[in-house]
This record gives C-alpha cells, sequence and structure tokens, in this order.
C-alpha cells in the first residue's frame, strides 16, 4: 500500500511538471484564447490542497490590429507579463503564487523567455501547484504586444480578462467566514426563482456571472428576503454577493434549467 501511495505521488508530480502542449483547434482563426471568457468560458475549479493543472491556449496573431485596432502594424511578440487575482469579497489583488498557484508557459523554445510568444504560432501555459487558501477572484493575464516603428520597439499593453478562478477551501481572507452564517441562499440549484434571505434590511445582494457581468433582476431589494426571477438565465455556475454592515461575502450556486 505504501509503494502505491508513493507511486501515485509520483505520478502526479510527473504529471504537474510536464510542459503543456499547444494542440488546440483554433480553425480557421488568426488570433484567440482558449479558454474564451468572452465566450463564457472558464478555468477548471481548483480545490485546496489538492494538485491543480489546467491549460491557456493562445493563438499570436501576424497583425497588431487583430489586438489592438489602432495598432496597423506587423506583430513581432506577445509577453506575459502578470496575473492578477482580485478577491470578489474584498477587492484584494493577489498574485497566484498567494494562492499557492503558479504559470509555466511553453514557447516551444523560439524565445529565451518561456513567456515570450513569437508572432504567428500557437503557444500555451500551464496553471499549475498544489493551491493553498481559497476564494472566488475575478482573474486577468495581463500581456504587452510587441511591434517595431522606425526600428524602435513599443509594447501595447493587453489584458485577457473576464476570467473567474473559483478556489474552494478555506478563504484567504476572513470576511466570508465572518458573516457565514447571517445569510442564505436558497434554492441551489435554482430553477425559475433564487431566493436570498439577507443579513438585514440594509444589506445589498449582487449577483454575478461566471465573466464577471453583473445580473440584474431584484426587484424587492429593500426587504430581508431577496427574490431573483432566473426563467431566463443561462445554466450555469454564479457568484451572489452580499454587502452587509461586518462586510461582503460570497455564495456560489447554480442555475439548472
Amino acid at each position: 500500500m505504501r509503494f502505491f501511495t508513493l507511486f501515485m505521488a509520483a505520478l502526479v508530480t510527473l504529471n504537474t511538471q510536464a510542459q503543456c502542449e499547444p494542440d488546440f483547434d483554433f480553425g480557421d482563426a488568426d488570433w484567440g484564447a482558449s479558454p474564451d471568457a468572452s465566450m463564457g468560458e472558464q478555468f477548471d475549479t481548483v480545490y485546496v490542497d489538492v494538485p491543480y493543472a489546467d491549460i491557456f491556449h493562445v493563438l499570436v496573431p501576424t497583425d497588431a490590429s487583430a489586438i489592438d485596432p489602432l495598432f496597423q502594424l506587423p506583430l513581432d511578440s506577445v509577453l506575459l507579463t502578470e496575473v492578477v487575482l482580485t478577491d470578489t469579497v474584498t477587492q484584494e489583488q493577489y498574485t497566484l503564487e498567494d494562492i499557492g498557484l503558479e504559470i509555466v508557459c511553453n514557447n516551444m523554445g523560439s524565445s529565451p523567455n518561456p513567456c515570450t510568444l513569437i508572432a504567428g504560432a500557437q503557444y500555451c501555459a500551464s496553471l499549475e501547484g498544489m493551491p493553498t487558501a481559497g476564494g472566488v477572484f475575478q482573474m486577468s493575464l495581463n500581456v504587452e504586444a510587441w511591434v517595431t516603428v522606425f526600428g524602435i520597439g513599443l509594447a501595447q499593453p493587453y489584458s485577457f480578462a473576464g476570467y473567474i478562478l473559483d478556489v474552494i477551501g478555506n478563504s484567504i481572507n476572513q470576511v466570508e467566514d465572518i458573516e457565514a452564517n447571517d445569510w442564505m441562499v436558497y434554492p441551489n440549484p435554482a430553477n425559475d426563482v433564487l431566493n436570498v434571505q439577507k443579513a438585514s434590511t440594509h444589506a445589498r445582494i449582487e449577483v454575478y456571472n461566471v465573466t464577471g457581468q453583473s445580473i440584474q433582476g431584484a426587484t424587492n431589494q429593500l426587504n430581508d428576503l431577496v427574490s431573483f426571477d432566473t426563467g431566463e438565465w443561462k445554466d450555469g455556475l454564479y457568484f451572489v454577493v452580499h454587502h452587509g454592515e461586518r462586510g461582503r461575502s460570497t455564495r456560489r450556486i447554480v442555475i439548472q434549467h
């Protein structure tokens, strides 16, 4: 049994360290990303103390105008500069390292910096690690698009935004724990109606989808019980944010018709 446990641990380690493969099918597109938050796609759910790995694929265009229409120039490269996490409860910003994760780029050896992606090809980056802290985070992958103008290199910032990284486990902040039992959401999963029992009459409720867009629908915010008509909402994961006297806290709910 001990041998089997050691073998499985070694296998997980090897899988985590293996480089990603840039093999996503972008079809006839000139450029793109996967997962694509604008299409409602997200990274896999993360669990604290469970090894994690998911792949970000990107097809880098040859013309900078594909990224920014104001730049009608050939694109030299794209550099991944940082990944920013914003806690949806406290609005504090964190790095991947703060929650036990990292991003490992694979540019197929086209540049000494593995996160420098030369134009006109597909690359990937692995979001991986052993998560140490939980929370619901808005995540953006920030890059610089490099062009050459009269022999001078210029960088145009761009952000792959709209991602929600859902890390289940002990929260990186304590706000969610403070009001853990003060308010409730039901039913979960919900079909046509979602009810939120607030901690107080003065509390305010917001709902966001996985792309970070605010969802409207509650008409009775002044009551202790707030109801949302979810009949027209798309199936999937949503985040209910409770703004109370002791701060903000977030709950995950699923809409399932």
